[in-house]
């Protein structure tokens, strides 16, 4: 996570992240000076808040792809963590005791394993249930590995005792830190996601296995630690929070501060339960300005999905000094960044809050499947624009989670072969994923569309439990009648989008007018689907004497043409008015009637092509631009990018000699690049894209 920490060891983000998180709150600002009858125009993102989206080069993981369970992993179910720990915030060192209950699966289990990183100790553990005993132990390659004196058999139930302790060192995207406040007081924060849990506790950590939890944590006196679930006991300066719904190890939280509390009863669509915040004393009056929208969110919440899913328990935000958010169920983890006494962060305050239902009571079943956390979290910031503005404000906010497509050409389902935990987290999997489903809402119409999203909430089979983009889909398909096997193939797993040309006639014959559409897909091939065009219905709206209307067609071919029977002559075509639809331009959409309509900006052929070692860019304007270049791999992995200095109209040129960003050799392969051209006189802007090889 993205951090604003006062000690310089303890903050590794890259500049990139800080400049997004203060970009943030610089845009912002339109949602707390905006009319209420007005939507606004720039929204926070999520995905910049969260600090998921933003890549820290220095903090990459080797490659070998995202973690996997050891197969002795496989053989039992986790059914309970009970631990007890010890922090001291001063030193940053903890120490505790983990009780893990487990039952065998289908196969006798002789060695128990635990996933726990090698820089903390453990030692001393015994087995209690169904027999005592000692347990020999062996700490190493991240794993706990512990022979059992008699192997268990399938379907009994265990228990096992760890102590632990250390020093837990940043990991992932956080991990375990710790810092002082504003005020001088330390305050320790953890963020587990997507596979850090392991760096400061053990545990089977995967997010397939989850578990009910009882954590007893003892802080220095005038600390309070925060956990996910409710308060069981307070014992002076000892602290249990439980967790009686099964959660992921990614989604245990720690937070331990000095803070005052913020509570109100809510009562509601959503349950009957308190909303109750932990904040630093000399933020008390932002955070109640700010964190007041909840009960009417819960309300909007618990109509649209249901009951708020972690039945009796807590909801609250938990601030920490990072400038971070994370959806810990029941106590999110909130940045005091992000506490400002305007509610400029109104819409992440919801993202946070649809986490409750999409990620943490449904979790996906491994870290490839993050756009049903993300881009789920991300629509109903939409939904909730849709509530307060109307329409307007759901096309506003769609329109400002389009980044021109800046995530690259990616597909939404992630690449289990990176280990990077930022891969996994880039602002595809929010943005792309919200416009999945703002696409299939239109596909299937508003009734099926929120039938399908209840379908899925109610499936027994997923309620805390994980799921696959498969039983989404499924979902979808039961409650519209539609094989919609095409829709999710193409938005999921190809690395394009439509990127059309159009040209538009009117032609009169015999005292009928015809106006004659003629669409064209241009965008560069992918590796899971080719040129296959992509099928999409695309509406017009079309404008001439007296006429105002929208006509929607089907586009499934590369090249198309569509005849529409009209009486007057068209003076304006604009595609996609409504902002339906995830595309590019490459034409100018607003052609005058009769004429054929010419983007300024043209990319011409690389050369060479294939290529070793240079290749020159060539593209030429016919009017002033600043551009940027960009390159991908064909994993939509940014290999090389550079901003060129403004030009007037002609011809531009960039010379590639195959290196990326860190001055290394690309390897052997197809690579796409992308070409931004800013116009120097207004606001247009244009986006041209090819492909090379590069044959070492």
């Amino acid at each position: 996570m993205a951090q604003l920490s006062s000690k310089a060891d303890l903050s590794p983000l890259h500049p990139l992240a800080r400049w997004c998180v203060f970009a943030c709150l610089a845009v912002t600002t339109a949602l707390s000076a905006v009319a209420q009858d007005a939507p606004p125009t720039d929204w926070p993102q999520a995905c910049l808040i969260e600090a998921k989206g933003v890549e820290q080069p220095a903090k990459m993981a080797a490659t070998g792809g995202m973690p996997v369970p050891d197969p002795r992993q496989a053989l039992y179910d986790v059914i309970h963590y009970d631990f007890s720990l010890e922090v001291y915030p001063d030193e940053g060192y903890i120490a505790g005791t983990i009780n893990v209950l487990f039952q065998v699966l289908d196969t006798p289990l002789d060695t128990f394993v635990l996933d726990f990183t090698d820089n903390m100790g453990c030692g001393g553990a015994s087995i209690s249930l169904p027999y005592s005993a000692d347990l020999d132990m062996i700490h190493d390659n991240d794993l706990v590995v512990m022979p059992l004196p008699a192997a268990l058999a399938p379907g009994q139930f265990s228990s096992i005792r760890i102590p632990f302790w250390g020093t837990p060192q940043p990991d992932g995207l956080f991990g375990f830190q710790t810092d002082v406040t504003e005020n001088n007081q330390p305050i320790v924060a953890t963020i587990s996601e997507p596979w850090s849990a392991r760096s400061w506790w053990p545990c089977k950590d995967t997010p397939t296995d989850k578990a009910t939890l009882q954590f007893k944590v003892t802080v220095p006196p005038g600390l309070t630690p925060v956990s996910i679930g409710y308060l069981s006991g307070v014992d002076h300066n000892t602290f249990t929070w439980s967790e009686v719904f099964p959660v992921p190890t990614y989604l245990v939280s720690l937070v331990v501060s000095e803070y005052a509390e913020l509570r109100e009863a809510y009562t509601g669509p959503a349950g009957t339960f308190d909303l109750q915040h932990f904040v630093f004393p000399h933020l008390v009056d932002q955070a109640a300005e700010d964190f007041k929208v909840l009960p009417a969110m819960m309300d909007f919440c618990g109509e649209m999905f249901g009951p708020f899913p972690f039945d009796d328990q807590k909801y609250g935000m938990v601030l920490c000094n990072w400038d971070q958010a994370m959806e810990h169920p029941t106590a999110v983890t909130w940045g005091d960044v992000l506490v400002t006494g305007d509610g400029q962060f109104e819409t992440v305050v919801m993202h946070e809050l649809a986490h409750m239902w999409f990620g943490n009571m449904i979790t996906p079943e491994d870290w490839t499947q993050i756009w049903l956390n993300e881009g789920f979290a991300t629509y109903v910031e939409a939904l909730w624009a849709e509530e307060k503005w109307g329409l307007a404000g759901l096309r506003s906010f769609m329109r400002s989670h389009d980044w021109g497509h800046g995530y690259g050409w990616d597909a939404l389902i992630r690449n289990p072969s990176s280990s990077d935990p930022w891969y996994y987290f880039r602002p595809i999997a929010y943005h792309k994923g919200a416009w999945v489903l703002h696409m299939l809402r239109r596909q299937l119409g508003d009734d099926d569309f929120f039938a399908a999203i209840d379908l899925y909430l109610a499936n027994p089979d997923l309620r805390f439990a994980t799921a696959h983009s498969d039983d989404f889909q499924a979902a979808c398909e039961a409650a519209s009648g539609q094989d919609l096997d095409w829709f999710f193939q193409q938005w999921l797993y190809r690395t394009t989008y439509p990127v059309f040309l159009l040209n538009w006639t009117n032609d009169w014959d015999a005292g009928v007018n015809e106006l004659s559409l003629r669409l064209r897909q241009v965008q560069v091939d992918d590796y899971y689907l080719g040129n296959e065009p992509f099928r999409v219905p695309v509406e017009f709206r079309l404008r001439g004497a007296g006429l105002d209307t929208v006509v929607t067609v089907l586009n499934d071919q590369l090249d198309q043409k569509f005849v529409i029977p009209l009486d007057v002559d068209i003076t304006t075509v604009y595609l996609d008015p409504e902002s339906w639809l995830l595309h590019d331009m490459g034409e100018d959409p607003y052609a005058p009637a009769g004429e054929v309509a010419k983007a300024p900006v043209r990319l011409q052929a690389p050369y060479p092509n294939p290529f070793n070692p240079r290749t020159l860019f060539r593209w030429e304007s016919d009017l002033p631009t600043r551009d940027l270049l960009e390159i991908f791999d064909v994993q939509g992995r940014r290999v090389q990018s550079s901003f060129l200095d403004s030009r007037g109209a002609g011809l531009r040129e960039f010379l590639w000699d195959g290196l990326n960003t860190r001055g290394e050799a690309s390897p052997s392969g197809t690579y796409l690049y992308r070409v931004t051209c800013h116009s120097q006189s207004d606001e247009r802007t244009w986006r041209l894209q090819g492909k090379v090889t590069l044959a070492r």
